[in-house]
């Protein structure tokens, strides 16, 4: 298993030629990342996390590039944006005619708690192997409503509500990275994240 971080690169090409799990990680990063998959048996999760706020402006670029066969990648972003935000996401799977029985994912999903906020994202596949399952997909919106009353009629007041439901979102991209055992690797984003959190009006 190998963690990379990211978060402080501009432009990132990143060739893995062994097989290994591999775990990359940024906190707002703008810029591109490409991942190369040069050898069989390669398993990398792309975890990405976004806050927002006031004018903030995040462009980021990605590639998951496939060129051996039996191989995994899977990207999932996660954002939460308040004020005048704006996050600008495009991704592309591209798979290699020769390889064969790859998988690939790519996943993008953001909160908005602003008419002002703006998300745009563009997905994008290029597949030349007729073997392989790729998916991608970009959710944006505000937190569900049905979700907030259920917590109201536990007492829980609107504000509360919101706080928790919003930590939680989060909290998928940590629980995912403690489950590669990796969770110390990132406390410095974990404590970020939480403060910012504590300061923001919802």
């Amino acid at each position: 298993m190998k963690f990379i971080d990211i978060t402080h690169r501009k432009r990132t090409k990143i060739t893995l030629t062994k097989p290994d799990t591999y775990v990359l990680f940024f906190y707002n990063f703008s810029g591109k990342l490409t991942i190369e998959i040069m050898h069989k048996n390669i398993n990398v999760h792309i975890l990405g996390l976004y806050f927002g706020h006031n004018t903030d402006h995040f462009s980021l670029k990605t590639i998951q590039r496939h060129i051996s066969p039996n191989s995994k990648s899977n990207l999932l972003i996660r954002g939460i944006f308040f004020d005048r935000a704006r996050f600008e996401y495009e991704g592309l799977i591209k798979i290699e005619k020769q390889a064969q029985k790859s998988r690939a994912y790519q996943k993008v999903q953001g909160l908005t708690f602003s008419p002002q906020c703006s998300i745009e994202t563009k997905p994008y596949l290029e597949i030349l192997a007729n073997d392989v399952f790729c998916t991608h997909g970009a959710t944006t919106g505000q937190l569900p409503d049905d979700q907030i009353h259920y917590l109201k009629t536990r007492g829980i007041k609107t504000s509360r509500a919101k706080k928790l439901l919003t930590q939680g979102f989060i909290n998928d991209i940590f629980n995912t990275i403690e489950e590669f055992g990796l969770i110390n690797r990132i406390d410095k984003y974990q404590s970020l994240i939480l403060n910012n959190l504590k300061n923001v009006t919802y």
